[in-house]
């Protein structure tokens, strides 16, 4: 007996350094978006930024919960497959030096809300955006995008034109990013890294840019569900005040410049499913301008940002 597992173990050995070794896994990130399903989303955001004017020291923090659905329909006489995103709840809560202040649209007689929150965040919850995409399953339309942006704000800012802010395309642009802002275009193994790059142009602030690469850390588990962990590792930059006459940025006569802009963290992507089902990016930027109690004067404002995004539920529809 202790020969024969003594023998064994040297044939053992021998096939494993005789044989060729395994190819490393790889795996496909491709985003899709399923027809006749309907996907549960929460986005989370928590910013602080500290300044000073008049010799006295500011320290502001937000935060921002939005809730929302998107449901997919399929293909219906010769016309492309569609989604329907309705915002389920919003709520935001500021606070200063203290003083507390916000909105929460499940909720919304619970606090103050001397920002008005409930008619600018609350005049959205409920609306719903219809998109349409192309073969390549990219979001490529908004079907409804002038009755969406009449409920955005415009109820608490007389004067104020929300198409100024988010035009159609700006829109797009920002949804067709969504968590992923690029793919490999080929299956990845571990170690495996590509570049993204991309730019929205806002008409009421100027230009943002957004490049850097992604690296596939991992594969494996992820809450229950077998995942590709990518890290991200992204610059951020913004030309503010660069359109003119009409469409001139309100923010380019405070002379605001943002640098030292970044956007890291790790996401969870289903190949599966075809989605990110958990994204926690830190955003990170400083902000300077004129000091409103010195106009001759410039201010600084660090800003820091954590972005959390997470599909909770995705269920079958008719």
């Amino acid at each position: 007996m202790k020969f024969s597992t003594r023998f064994l173990s040297i044939i053992a050995l021998a096939l494993s350094t005789a044989l060729p070794a395994s190819a490393a896994e790889t795996v496909e990130i491709k985003p899709q978006w399923m027809a006749g399903k309907r996907y549960y989303e929460t986005m989370q955001t928590d910013q602080v930024s500290s300044f000073e004017v008049a010799g006295k020291k500011m320290e502001q923090s937000t935060s921002m919960t939005i809730e929302l659905t998107m449901t997919v329909s399929p293909h219906q006489d010769g016309q492309p497959k569609r989604m329907t995103i309705r915002y389920e709840r919003m709520a935001m809560g500021v606070e200063i030096n203290g003083q507390k202040m916000g909105f929460d649209s499940a909720n919304p007689g619970a606090s103050g809300d001397p920002l008005n929150l409930s008619k600018t965040m609350g005049a959205t919850v409920g609306q719903e955006l219809k998109v349409v995409f192309n073969d390549k399953d990219e979001i490529a339309d908004i079907e409804n995008y002038d009755e969406f942006v009449s409920h955005f704000g415009a109820a608490a800012t007389p004067g104020f034109d929300p198409k100024k802010m988010f035009n159609k395309e700006a829109l797009t642009e920002m949804m067709k990013q969504g968590a992923l802002r690029a793919t490999p275009g080929k299956p990845v193994a571990v170690g495996d890294t590509w570049d993204f790059s991309n730019q929205i142009d806002l008409p009421a602030l100027g230009k943002v840019v957004v490049k850097g690469n992604y690296t596939l850390k991992s594969i494996g588990d992820h809450n229950g569900v077998r995942c590709a962990e990518i890290e991200m590792d992204g610059q951020l930059s913004m030309d503010i005040g660069e359109a003119k006459g009409d469409a001139a940025s309100p923010f380019s006569e405070l002379g605001m410049k943002v640098s030292n802009g970044t956007l890291k963290g790790p996401m969870w992507f289903d190949p599966q499913l075809g989605m990110a089902r958990d994204s926690q990016l830190v955003q990170e930027v400083t902000i300077s301008m004129k000091n409103p109690a010195d106009p001759t004067a410039m201010m600084e404002m660090p800003m820091k940002q954590n972005i959390s995004m997470k599909l909770t539920k995705v269920e079958d529809v008719k």
